[in-house]
């Protein structure tokens, strides 16, 4: 399964939850408030809603970047928990509108604001295989929110993109670690998101939301359930939070505790707003195989039958492959199954 890191950087460099701050870095006050409930209402997945919203602050506040940025978080985010291209034209134009309305704010929030804008730049790139570009706006994004960082220790919501960083550049470049002048950072940047997720406001989710990521790949998988379990605390039905307490049990081979956890995210897929139907292929067979490793058949069959069902779906480019995969280990358990 592959959900994760794909939603961290919507959290970790979209969701800038200024209540937290000290009050000298606070917006006006309408635009703080409004920015708080968009925030809270991508976490709900009410994207439309959220869209609408950061819609009105374009139009009351067209000289902030706040707006236009957080339009571009909801289409990434929509992107991501559909699996569905973003909207390129329109990310686009938003990226410009906010790049340039930040240009003219003061230090920090010019830096804040540009960084965060790299940072939704370098995820759509890395997103569509162009990883060149990828890096170079990731590296950006990190640098300008350390100048947030270096101005203000306090200023929390940067933490979230720089420590995600810190650790996902490390990961990647592990097998170079022996160089002298490349550093792990791993924990560094765990430390800087724990921080985050103590001590920022919204944006503590945003901090969470990274360290599933991060733990789940150290294969630490109580901390995954730690963090799992207190964001559902907050946002119950969100996708992100259910998938990683799902797969932490998944994981660790706590079958009769996944098999619960998938059932939950399964009837949020699919009662959701709009249809999933690759993630509900994933959660279906993940539910299917947890089933079979606790020798529970109950049910498994009308499963894997329902997966199957989608193969006549149109996914992606990017998703297809991943897609005929399932679809033929789906193929595989149904002829064990036939065999019993």
């Amino acid at each position: 399964m592959q959900r994760f890191p794909l939603f961290i950087f919507i959290l970790s460099s979209a969701i800038a939850n200024v209540w937290a701050q000290p009050s000298r870095w606070q917006l006006e006050s309408k635009l703080q408030k409004g920015v708080s409930a968009g925030v809270d209402l991508i976490l709900k997945q009410e994207y439309s809603k959220a869209d609408s919203l950061f819609s009105e602050l374009c139009r009351e506040f067209p000289a902030h970047p706040a707006g236009f940025l957080y339009r571009v978080a909801v289409l990434q985010a929509r992107s991501i928990d559909f699996s569905v291209p973003v909207e390129r034209g329109i990310f686009d134009s938003l990226l410009v509108l906010g790049r340039t309305a930040a240009e003219k704010l003061q230090s920090p929030w010019k830096e804040y604001y540009l960084g965060t804008a790299d940072g939704y730049d370098a995820y759509e790139r890395a997103d569509r295989g162009a990883w060149i570009a990828a890096v170079r706006y990731g590296s950006s994004s990190a640098s300008k929110l350390e100048e947030v960082i270096g101005q203000d220790s306090s200023f929390y919501d940067a933490y979230v993109g720089v420590g995600t960083y810190y650790y996902w550049r490390s990961r990647k470049t592990e097998f170079l670690h022996w160089i002298p002048f490349i550093h792990d950072s791993r924990a560094e940047g765990i430390r800087l998101l724990g921080i985050a997720a103590e001590r920022a406001g919204e944006n503590r989710y945003a901090a969470i939301s990274a360290l599933i990521s991060i733990e789940l790949d150290a294969e630490n998988y109580e901390q995954v359930e730690y963090w799992s379990r207190r964001a559902l605390q907050h946002y119950p039905d969100t996708r992100v939070f259910l998938w990683g307490l799902a797969t932490a049990y998944d994981r660790s081979k706590r079958y009769h505790e996944a098999i619960p956890a998938y059932r939950t995210l399964l009837e949020n897929l699919v009662l959701a707003h709009e249809p999933h139907p690759y993630d509900e292929i994933v959660c279906r067979l993940n539910l299917s195989k947890s089933q079979l490793s606790v020798a529970d058949t109950a049910g498994v069959r009308e499963q894997l039958q329902k997966i199957l069902s989608y193969d006549s779906v149109q996914f992606s480019e990017a998703l297809q492959k991943r897609a005929e995969a399932k679809f033929q280990d789906t193929r595989q358990l149904l002829n064990s199954l036939g065999k019993n």
